[in-house]
This record gives C-alpha cells, structure tokens and sequence, in this order.
C-alpha cells in the first residue's frame, strides 16, 4: 500500500518529479519526458482552467509557457532509463518503454490517455526469464538485504565426473550436466528451496527456516526430501553407456549470514559462514551416490517431520566425518569431528 500511495493516484507531472527522485532518473530523461508530454497536455489545458494548477503542480508556471500542439497523435512513446546502480538494487530487468494510447468517448471528445509499459528489453530474452520460477525469485527477493538467517544447507556434486567427462564426447557431457543441473534445480525449487551456485557438475541450496513459517524442522525435512529426489532423479538419468550418481551432503547453518548478491552480470543468493564450508566437506565424504547428513541438521526433526522422512531418531547411528573412509584431509581437519549418517 506504500508504493501505491507513492505513485498513484497523482497527476503525470507530479508523479514524474516523484519518479525522478525514487529512480534516480536523470535530468536529460525528465527533459525528454517534458518536451514530448506537455505539449500534448497544453491541447487540453490552458491556464486559468480549473484543474490547470493542480495538474502541472510546482511546475505550472512552466507549463503556462509550453506551446500546445497543432494535432494531437494517437498514440506516443516515450522510455525511462533508470541508472545501473538503481537498476541493480531493486532487480529491475531493464528501462521501461512506455506506449501512451489517447481514449476518446462516442463523440470524439477525449476522456483520457491509456498507458501501457514494458520492459525495455527483448522479447527473447523476456521469454526466458518467463521460465524462471516465481515463488524462487520471491524467496530471492526477500533476502536482498544480508542478514543472519538459519537454513539447511544441501550440496550436490557429480560422483566420478572426471572419468565420466572422459568418456563422453564434450557435446554428450554438456549434456548430462544440463540434466544434472535441472534435476537439481528442479528438486529444490519443488520443496521451496533457494537454488544456490551451480560450480562445473555440482550444485548447492539453501532452505531457510523463514519459508517455512519459522519452523527448523521444516526447513530441515525439505532439505532431506530434496536430497532423496536428486537421488532417484539421477537414476532416472543413467544408460547403458552411462551411471550417473550424485553425492549429497546436508547439514545445518545456524549462524549463516545469507543475502543476495547482484552485479552487471548475475544475480544469486549466496550465504557465507563456517557452517557452509562444513557442508561442502559433508558433501566431499559422500562416495557412490550417497547422502550424507548432519546430526546438527537431522536434530532439528520434530517426531512427525522425522516420521514423514521415514526416519527413526532413535535407532540414527552417528560417525564422525573424519573416520569416513571418503573424507580427505581437508575433511579432517575442517570438520572431522562433525557427527553424520548416510540417509
């Protein structure tokens, strides 16, 4: 309701001074605005009308000045082109090209003016932001600004990708990444997730307790339910010719600071604390498709939570990470002492 009391309910003028210091819109585009709207404007109103001062507001004086146009056009374009660091900030997808479409009434008599506005940027690559999920961008959205927040962290990483990149044509591997990729992608995003960075054949989520009402436990099963469908999607994947497995390490990130990260070219969400690097080694000691969890994450299940993941708390058997036969000496030594069980 704030942004809509910001910008409607006034008069073009009015609100183009408001969006000019919103935006940050540049002085050259306001000029431009003016020299091709308030002409057509002046065909209408003169001064000393009723509604002269209240249409043109502070700057009526100026208004009273412009001349009017001999014939009023049709239709008119015009474009706002906001400045990068403002377009950055508030994800916007581009400038906005406005199309304004004069409405008569039976009579001929002109009623008003209908405005059309879009996004100033092609129509190809509009369609495929369109096949971006919007309750992700949503969730995206809602951590632009870095806080601490808690989330279950997921990784995910091709097994045996070296020999498998091998093997291939570079076409066929391009190929099973794709694949890989989207199963990820998909996965997460089905159970509320936030896509993380995709690093060669691997990938990353985070499922913050606050797209889940709050709830730990929530967050928690998503990432575990996510993790068994990137198993079973990755079966879905193999052929004769090809095995494709995928290890998976999920743990808990209590202290993470999460926040988007926005430059000329990406957009992401990225979370950043020891807890992730923890994860990263879970991730790393998987072998053979496995997925490895985290008692810190696994804790975090309420009874019926943990019953719908089809997991028994009590009869849960720990190893530390370091004892695993897969984990290497980065593991050992970042978070060998870190309680897990394959799931």
């Amino acid at each position: 309701m704030e942004e809509v009391a910001t910008f409607y309910g006034k008069s073009l003028v009015t609100r183009q001074i408001d969006d000019a210091q919103h935006w940050g819109i540049t002085t050259e585009v306001s000029r431009s605005w003016w020299r091709l709207n308030v002409p057509i404007m002046r065909k209408y109103l003169a001064p000393g009308d009723a509604v002269f001062d209240e249409v043109f507001g502070p700057l009526a004086e100026n208004a009273a000045r412009v001349d009017p146009v001999e014939e009023t056009p049709r239709a008119w374009q015009h474009s706002y082109e906001f400045p990068a660091e403002r377009r950055l900030r508030r994800t916007w997808l581009g400038d906005i090209t406005f199309l304004d479409l004069r409405i008569d009434d039976g009579a001929g008599q002109f009623i008003g003016v209908l405005r059309l506005a879009r996004a100033a940027i092609p129509d190809s690559l509009l369609a495929r932001l369109g096949r971006g999920d919007r309750g992700l961008f949503e969730r995206m959205d809602a951590v632009r600004e870095p806080a601490r927040r808690p989330a279950a962290i997921l990784f995910a990483d091709l097994a045996g990708s070296s020999a498998l990149s091998r093997r291939l044509s570079s076409s066929g591997y391009f190929g099973v990444i794709g694949a890989v990729t989207g199963l990820i992608d998909t996965a997460v995003i089905e159970r509320n997730g936030i896509v993380g960075k995709h690093a060669g054949d691997g990938g990353s989520a985070l499922f913050l307790a606050a797209d889940f009402g709050g709830s730990e436990s929530a967050a928690a099963r998503a990432a575990v339910e996510a993790a068994r469908a990137i198993r079973e999607g990755a079966a879905g994947l193999c052929t004769e010719s090809v095995v494709v497995q995928l290890n998976i390490g999920l743990h808990w990130g209590s202290t993470l600071m999460v926040g988007q990260v926005a430059t000329s070219g990406r957009l992401e969400v990225t979370a950043l604390g020891d807890q992730m690097n923890e994860g990263a080694r879970i991730e790393a000691a998987a072998t053979d498709g496995a997925i490895l969890a985290s008692k810190d994450l696994l804790e975090r299940l309420d009874a019926e939570d943990a019953r719908a993941a089809g997991l028994d708390q009590g009869a849960v058997v720990y190893t530390p990470l370091g004892e695993l036969d897969g984990a290497g000496q980065h593991a050992f030594h970042e978070a060998g002492a870190i309680p897990v069980t394959p799931i």
